[in-house]
């Protein structure tokens, strides 16, 4: 028996023994595509008897510390609240911008026929935004709240330094303490770092 008759031969039960594991003997069959539609999720702290507790929101902004708090603002959810998870952070106070103008004439006013280009007018003024913002550098975050928020009780305050901080992680990988500064603009501030805040 010549060689190549010989290699045929021992070949044929060699691919019976492999089909009869179920292996395929094509080449590499494909599965279809990746999962997807997944959204990232970020910690939000709320309270469960007198602890602060780390609940998981879906998030559009990862890393984002100003959405995630304005996630946290927004309280628990009702099958939260079923669970008594409650939060510290109490309603926002309305607070005007500025003083109300004054109602005496001025003493003299120049006359204008037209208003000037620059000038502000009711359709160019922009509202101040009403949603947290944050600005980091590094393992710092500066989280300034909408107006009226602050002051904050050392609970509610834990509440947003863990949130911001435990955001900021998401993206950033690093050791050391995450340091968040709070205020809400109207002359209250208060800071503290993430050392402590209970993890998902």
């Amino acid at each position: 028996m010549n060689a190549p008759r010989r290699l045929a031969l021992l070949a044929v039960p060699a691919l019976l023994a492999l089909a009869s594991c179920d292996i395929p003997t094509t080449g590499v069959v494909e599965a279809g595509e990746p999962a997807s539609g997944i959204r990232p999720i970020t910690p939000v702290y709320f309270v469960y008897d007198d602890a602060l507790v780390a609940v998981p929101r879906t998030t559009a902004y990862p890393g984002d510390a100003g959405e995630a708090v304005g996630l946290l603002l927004q309280g628990p959810t009702p099958a939260e609240a079923g669970k008594r998870l409650t939060t510290e952070i109490r309603e926002r106070r309305e607070i005007p911008a500025s003083p109300a103008p004054s109602t005496a004439e001025p003493e003299w006013q120049p006359a204008l026929s037209e208003p000037p280009t620059d000038a502000p007018t009711d359709l160019q003024a922009q509202p101040p935004t009403d949603a947290p913002t944050a600005d980091v550098h590094g393992d710092r975050i500066t989280l300034r709240l909408p107006r009226g928020t602050g002051p904050l009780n050392p609970v509610a305050n834990r509440q947003v330094i863990c949130t911001a901080a435990g955001a900021h992680r998401i993206t950033t990988e690093s050791a050391a303490p995450v340091t968040v500064k709070v205020t809400d603009g109207s002359g209250w501030s208060a800071t503290g770092t993430d050392e402590g805040c209970p993890s998902l």
